[in-house]
């Protein structure tokens, strides 16, 4: 791997300066409030999934569209479930409408993001999740960070784009824009929460040139990290696989007067225990670069707290997950992370037994999330969780594998990851840019395979005392209106940078 991406500068992507230097001041102010705006807009339009709802979404993403005069297409296979699409053109396509979207020279550049969002428990949350709240310099509301709020940030640069095609008399839904050379495609899809096969993989089988592209660009990368005193970005270049696991525990029915072992909920505690502890470190490619790149970092102290948790060798050295406390000028919830991308992970998330309160449960359910890295296949991931269970357990268990999907990984030393580093070195010279794996999967578990290199990006600019990865799926998602703003002339500097002439 070629760390040079990494440490790219502006003076080297950028020798005639940040292209968002040259924007009117005020269109960029103007435009970067309009994020957050159109942030509200887009929370208001309730997409929980299940079940979708996503056409809501779709519609006002397709006004916020018209009114820069552009025609976006709509793409609705399922009734309320609708997908979104726009292309603006660039000087390579006019010139050669044969041209391969793919090619590396000349190809399209494709932000895409999705429209739906997990439920949000009303427990909790101090704003209405559904109002779009805007208070204490935040968006609020379910889908701020998770990702409403990274499409309003790509919807900014089409905003600002589309601005440079009137500033020079042209119709920005038919004429090329001035200064590009590739086309960007900006595309929305539902479904993503629940695995994209009613969403972005119906687009790839049916509107494939919504999505051909030499390099796409989704959530979630490029936001501020503060861990002992550094200030890291991490461009996300692989992403995790999942493997979802049913299973069922057999025991004695019996009178709750006369308890014992073969009580079905004790089995099923038992397994909870040992499956929720972490196993060993997986240095995998992508992990190295990650852990390489923080050791180059760091300062002392905190690379002794990295070493000693790249020594948990077995289940039995590591301490719990939540166990953890502020160490080395490093929160628990990036700890947490950091374990989560370095090894395959289980997670209990639903567990179900019994029938009454005097009756002791003859069966018990239990659903398992497992992450897995690059290079973890299905018959491995099957077989670390019956080793997890221990062969005492196992005569009654039944584990069934019910969602699969491997993990994704791209070149470390794709182009677009040095103008992105240097998009974001420009303004903050101090920042450490590095390699990072997504302990989560996106849509680019469906674009990957389909040939199309897709890294995560969506910058933010975060106060250090943000904690920004627990907002995900989490109570009170909110995004500052500043980061939005930020994201804006970042995203745009990057896709000039790549796509400008």
């Amino acid at each position: 791997m070629s760390s040079s991406q990494f440490a790219a500068t502006a003076a080297e992507r950028f020798p005639k300066g940040l292209p968002s230097a040259s924007v009117d001041p005020a269109l960029l102010k103007k435009i970067g409030a309009e994020a957050s705006q159109d942030l509200v807009q887009l929370i208001r339009a309730e997409s929980v999934n299940p079940p979708g709802n996503e056409t809501r979404a779709a519609k006002v993403l397709i006004e916020l569209l018209k009114r820069e005069g552009l025609e976006p297409e709509f793409f609705e296979p399922i009734p309320d479930r609708g997908n979104v699409s726009v292309r603006l053109h660039g000087s390579a396509s006019a010139a050669n409408p044969k041209l391969d979207p793919r090619d590396k020279e000349s190809g399209a550049l494709l932000l895409f993001a999705h429209l739906d969002v997990v439920p949000a428990n009303q427990d909790g949350w101090t704003v209405n999740p559904f109002e779009g709240v805007v208070k204490d310099g935040y968006v609020w509301g379910r889908g701020a960070v998770d990702m409403k709020g990274a499409l309003a940030v790509q919807v900014g640069v089409i905003r600002l784009l589309c601005a440079r095609a009137r500033a020079a008399g042209l119709n920005p839904a038919k004429d090329p824009i001035p200064g590009l050379r590739r086309d960007i495609i900006l595309t929305a899809t539902a479904d993503e929460e629940t695995g994209g096969e009613d969403g972005i993989a119906l687009v790839l089988r049916d509107r494939k040139h919504w999505l051909d592209a030499a390099v796409g660009l989704t959530e979630a990368g490029g936001m501020t990290i503060t861990a002992a005193g550094r200030r890291i970005y991490p461009l996300q270049v692989a992403e995790k696989g999942f493997a979802r696991f049913n299973i069922t525990v057999s025991g004695r029915w019996g009178h709750a007067s006369m308890p014992d072992s073969d009580n079905a909920l004790l089995r099923a505690a038992q397994i909870v225990e040992r499956v929720s502890v972490p196993g060993p470190v997986q240095l995998v490619a992508e992990n190295e670069a990650l852990i390489g790149a923080l050791r180059a970092a760091l300062p002392e102290q905190a690379i002794k707290r990295l070493e000693r948790l790249l020594a948990e060798k077995t289940f039995s050295d590591a301490a719990p997950l939540n166990s953890e406390a502020p160490t080395a000028g490093c929160a628990p919830e990036l700890l947490r992370a950091l374990r989560a991308v370095l090894r395959d992970t289980f997670a209990p998330t639903i567990i179900a037994s019994g029938i009454r309160s005097n009756v002791l449960p003859g069966s018990a359910t239990l659903t398992v999330d497992s992450r897995i890295l690059p290079g973890t296949t299905r018959k491995q991931a099957q077989a670390a969780m019956m080793e997890r269970i221990g062969a005492d357990l196992a005569p009654f268990v039944k584990a069934e594998l019910t969602e699969y999907g491997d993990a994704v990984s791209n070149p470390m030393d794709h182009e677009i990851l040095g103008i992105a580093s240097a998009a974001i070195r420009a303004r903050d010279s101090e920042a450490i840019l590095m390699p990072a794996v997504a302990p989560y999967a996106t849509d680019a578990k469906i674009t990957v395979p389909a040939g199309i290199p897709t890294y995560g990006f969506s910058p933010y600019l975060l106060d250090p005392k943000e904690r920004f990865m627990e907002r995900f799926h989490g109570v009170d998602e909110r995004v500052s209106e500043e980061a939005l703003a930020w994201g804006v002339e970042v995203l745009y500097d990057v896709t000039l940078g790549y796509a400008g002439e």
